[in-house]
């Protein structure tokens, strides 16, 4: 399928149904796979480009980054960046979409972080589609942050990190949520053969844990319960201690943080009566800067309104074009065989000169 953004760029996307990957340590054979979606336009599908890998939260999968239209909105982060000068590759992580579910027991924050290594090799090998990308930049959303922290700091293989719908705090009133439970018991996976250590959302709290009012499409809320999906809980479960700890000191590579201004699982206060500010952009540098070392040059934006789900809400076109301006100034782009439209009447000159609702404490943008 293809589409044109508004500067009249072809945007095709074409889906890979099976990848082998391994999940054990080290790595032996690869008797799994996964799927994935690679979006881009001509032009950028060659040899030494930059290419996002997307990594997607609990409960979802690849399409989480390319929803689709509703009411006439379209819901693609994956589209939107392609047409603005990055080819994207969304990943049907492991346990969830088309890929393959090994038994839960298996499936830790470290097994998901080798697949996502592994991806990473593939995309610059060529081995995916044929083209060999040059640089990566993994990003991740939610509990895929979590992976995307991890892969980083394992591997040291990608280019630049961006992390959405995390930070290094959790708030009181998302962990009370009784968000999850076994798989098994809803009617949407109750007769798919899965162990009781998948789970997913208890139905109908979708629309309290992932999206804040106004900033949504009541269809959306629903289409998006309609398409749930299962994660291990064991990759929960040990995801869990990487987003309170330091360990993200180990990264190397320059960071992006994209909040939305009303994500419950960050933005506001703990059990222990601290409080996490998402006012803007610097704001969440400063409180993240601790995490990182001085060479992740810590960035961060608000998407203002938003909850959780950033790229499901009305205002979905702050991340893409956050994302890019952030993608090109501190990773790059091998080549620009035209200019990209990041907002009406302004082009790449202009969008090179701000990131916008972004800034922090260590690099300061002109």
């Amino acid at each position: 399928m293809a589409d044109r953004d508004d500067a009249g760029n072809s945007v095709k996307c074409q889906y890979f149904p099976a990848i082998p990957v391994a999940i054990g340590t080290p790595p032996g054979p690869a008797p799994y796979t996964v799927s994935g979606e690679l979006c881009a336009t001509v032009d950028e599908l060659v040899d030494g480009a930059t290419v996002q890998l997307l990594i997607h939260g609990a409960t979802y999968n690849h399409q989480y980054w390319n929803f689709g239209m509703v009411n006439g909105k379209r819901y693609s982060y994956s589209r939107g960046m392609a047409a603005r000068g990055f080819p994207t590759f969304a990943l049907d992580e492991i346990g969830a979409g088309n890929s393959s579910r090994p038994p839960s027991e298996q499936m830790t924050i470290d097994a998901a972080a080798l697949v996502a290594h592994e991806i990473v090799e593939a995309l610059r090998s060529g081995s995916i589609n044929g083209i060999q990308f040059g640089k990566v930049i993994i990003v991740g959303h939610s509990l895929g942050s979590v992976v995307a922290w991890q892969e980083a700091i394992r591997y040291g293989d990608v280019d630049g990190v961006i992390v959405t719908g995390a930070a290094h705090f959790l708030t009181s009133a998302f962990l009370d949520l009784a968000l999850f439970y076994p798989a098994s018991m809803d009617p949407k996976f109750s007769d798919g053969g899965l162990d009781d250590g998948y789970v997913t959302t208890v139905p109908g709290i979708r629309a309290a844990a992932f999206y804040s009012a106004p900033d949504f499409d009541p269809a959306v809320v629903a289409l998006d319960e309609a398409r749930k999906d299962v994660v291990p809980g064991p990759e929960l479960m040990t995801g869990l201690p990487v987003v309170l700890s330091a360990a993200t000191q180990a990264i190397q590579v320059p960071v992006l943080t994209i909040l939305g201004g009303n994500d419950l699982t960050a933005c506001g206060p703990d059990s222990q009566g601290r409080s996490f500010d998402c006012s803007y952009g610097a704001i969440v540098a400063s409180q993240e800067a601790p995490f990182y070392s001085p060479k992740a040059q810590i960035q961060a934006c608000i998407v203002p309104d938003s909850g959780h789900d950033i790229s499901l809400a009305l205002n979905n076109d702050l991340q893409v074009r956050d994302s890019a301006a952030w993608s090109f100034r501190f990773v790059g782009q091998r080549q620009l065989a035209r200019e990209h439209d990041f907002d009406s009447g302004s082009g790449f000159d202009d969008i090179m000169d701000r990131l916008p609702d972004c800034g922090g404490p260590t690099v300061e943008l002109q």
